[in-house]
């Protein structure tokens, strides 16, 4: 009797789907410096998200009411209206709880953070800002993009 020994896993000729992109996100770029909001949603749309930008406070609480983004990075130090103050009412609203904010500063003392975390900032970054570590934010919080409505 011959007996053939086989492989434990056989490797098919039928090729694998790649695994599916993640979603786009709905970013929303707040910034009173608008060659910085403006390239800041340049690198967003260049990743494929679909990207508002609002150059004030006021303007990034009408905007968070009617794009629903789920996403947004915003600068803290805005006249008008604050970062700080913007963030709170965008959080009072019911909408407001499932984004995600991130605060963007030139400060980045502890002192700073805890100011941002207490407006309700989920995070804290220091300006500039490296692509790298905006993609990293992005996958930090994938879970919280992927059980929110869009």
């Amino acid at each position: 009797m011959i007996t053939e020994h086989l492989p434990a896993t056989v490797e098919s000729d039928v090729p694998t789907a790649p695994a599916a992109a993640p979603p786009p996100l709905k970013v929303l770029v707040v910034d009173d410096g608008r060659n910085a909001a403006d390239i800041l949603a340049m690198f967003f749309e260049m990743e494929g998200h679909q990207v508002r930008v609002a150059y004030d406070g006021l303007a990034a609480i009408e905007q968070a009411a009617s794009f629903a983004p789920q996403l947004i990075l915003m600068d803290i130090g805005m006249p008008e209206l604050d970062g700080l103050e913007a963030a709170r009412r965008i959080r009072s609203e019911e909408a407001g709880q499932q984004i995600v904010m991130v605060a963007l500063s030139g400060y980045d003392q502890n002192s700073h953070r805890l100011e941002s975390a207490r407006a309700g900032f989920d995070d804290h970054l220091a300006k500039p800002v490296e692509p790298n570590v905006l993609r990293a934010l992005v996958e930090r919080y994938r879970h919280r993009f992927e059980t929110a409505p869009a």
